[in-house]
Formats: C-alpha cells, sequence, structure tokens
C-alpha cells in the first residue's frame, strides 16, 4: 500500500487523483494538479521511469518538484515552503530538498542555491527559474 491508502499494481500506486494541468510542462516535467479542489500531493511512485513532476500553488507559484529513477520510485523533491529547522522559524519560505528512505519516508536536506547545495541547484535550475527561484 503507499502513503495514501491506494492499492499498487506493480509499485506503482494506480489512482485517478491527478492530471496534468492544461496540458502544462516546464521542460521535461509535467505539471500535475489534483483531479478535484481536494488536497493533494505528488505521486508516490511515477508511471513512467525517470520522470519529473511540479506542484504549483494555487495562485500558479512553485510549491515542489518531484525526481523519480528508473524504477519510479522518488529520488528527490525539491520543495518551497517553510521550514523552521532551516530557517529558525515558521513563517520564512526557503527552497531545499528532500530524500527518501525505502518506505518513502522524507528526510529532509538542506537549502538549495547557487551557494548551498550547488550541484543540486545547478541540476533543477532550468525547472526553478521558470518560477523566479
Amino acid at each position: 500500500m503507499s502513503s495514501r491508502g491506494a492499492k499498487t499494481e506493480n509499485g506503482h500506486v494506480t489512482t485517478t487523483e491527478y492530471k496534468l494541468k492544461d496540458g502544462k510542462m516546464v521542460e521535461d516535467a509535467k505539471v500535475l494538479v489534483g483531479a478535484s479542489s481536494k488536497q493533494h500531493g505528488l505521486p508516490d511512485y511515477a508511471h513512467s521511469p525517470n520522470s519529473k513532476y511540479i506542484k504549483e500553488n494555487p495562485d500558479g507559484s512553485f510549491r515542489e518538484l518531484r525526481d523519480y529513477d528508473e524504477t519510479g520510485f522518488p529520488i528527490i523533491e525539491i520543495v518551497y515552503h517553510h521550514e523552521q529547522s532551516l530557517t529558525g522559524n515558521r513563517h520564512t519560505y526557503v527552497l531545499h530538498f528532500h530524500t527518501f528512505k525505502a518506505n518513502l519516508e522524507k528526510v529532509i536536506g538542506g537549502k538549495v542555491s547557487e551557494t548551498s547545495n550547488p550541484d543540486i541547484y545547478k541540476k533543477y535550475k532550468k525547472y526553478l527559474k521558470e518560477y523566479g527561484l
């Protein structure tokens, strides 16, 4: 089972809670939105190997990008939201990353910028610049 309780087939979540946002792509990353107005997150597993998905906030700003490996497992998530452990408060937004354990538990990484984790920033810059990050 996935973290949302959906049964899996071949290791991939079978759900219809996501759809492509008006055919929108940023480079090779699909921009997904929830199929309903209820809460949604990005898929636990990608149905396509080596894919990238972006989630936007309701106002169209960047929320997160998730990169999946050749098996559809998430390898890194770049997010832009408040993170008290990195900023010291619960109000300041910060671009940072998470990695994943085998059970899909997220592990917080560090800030992502040209000076903090610059290799990660450089790899994903073409997606982030679309949102002014």
